[in-house]
């Protein structure tokens, strides 16, 4: 699931300070929840298929509690606070049932493309995802192509998200210094991770956490919750055309 929860409150919103044009040369995008629609999907099937193995959690517990996570610190969690232990055939069948779901389901973020597209400076994908599935994602919500070879994923790193190892990879790549970089996020984890390696975060809380974090104090990120004020915070940055 691919990235999941500290919470933030839902009407807190923190303004980025000191940022202008000319210090912001680039653009990363976490991919589920941001370009991808996929957050739910990725519920509904880890909560059925633990519900096949005698283990019922809900999807809504599931989904605020795991966004965000890799798949590693989701079994990690499962471990330590229900004493369920995945195995190789419980985790072969979640891939099964989240791949058929995400085949019937799976849509783009609201403008997401549209955003994208606009952007005037170069970009990235960097996900807490495996990188298979973050591929195939984006290629079916036809947003791969805006990327090319910069998409990153928590394997090609040391640690995934809050750590900062992600997105300085994607800036390293990138060819610009992390500090000139815009990043996109949903998740606490993202935001936190993001921060982390001294970028300006523009922080799309949807308000589906309750818990409050003092990553919101925090003077590099912006919050808003829709992906046209996303879009409109881009523009006053100066990485995007209107």
């Amino acid at each position: 699931m691919n990235d999941v929860a500290f919470g933030l409150p839902t009407e807190k919103k923190v303004t980025s300070k000191n940022v202008t044009s000319k210090t912001l040369k680039a653009v990363i995008f976490d991919c589920d929840g941001v370009l991808v629609d996929s957050e739910p999907v990725y519920a509904e099937a880890f909560s059925s298929t633990l519900a096949a193995f005698g283990f019922d959690l809900p999807a809504s517990l599931l989904r605020e509690t795991l966004q965000g996570k890799s798949m590693a610190d989701c079994y990690a969690w499962l471990a330590k606070h229900w004493g369920f232990s995945v195995t190789a055939h419980f985790e072969k069948t979640l891939l099964a049932n989240t791949d058929q779901l995400i085949i019937n389901r799976l849509q783009p973020i609201d403008h997401a493309a549209m955003i994208v597209a606009a952007i005037r400076v170069p970009k990235a994908v960097a996900s807490n995802g495996l990188r298979q599935s973050v591929l195939a994602n984006l290629k079916r919500c036809q947003l791969d192509h805006f990327f090319g070879e910069h998409i990153y994923t928590a394997d090609q790193v040391a640690q995934p998200k809050p750590a900062p190892d992600i997105y300085l990879l994607a800036a390293k790549r990138l060819g610009v210094l992390p500090t000139e970089c815009a990043v996109v996020e949903d998740s606490p984890l993202g935001v936190a991770a993001a921060v982390a390696a001294g970028m300006q975060v523009c922080w799309l809380n949807q308000g589906t956490q309750r818990q409050a974090s003092k990553v919101t104090q925090h003077e590099k990120i912006h919050s808003t919750s829709s992906m046209q004020a996303v879009g409109l915070w881009l523009v006053d940055q100066g990485l995007m055309d209107r």
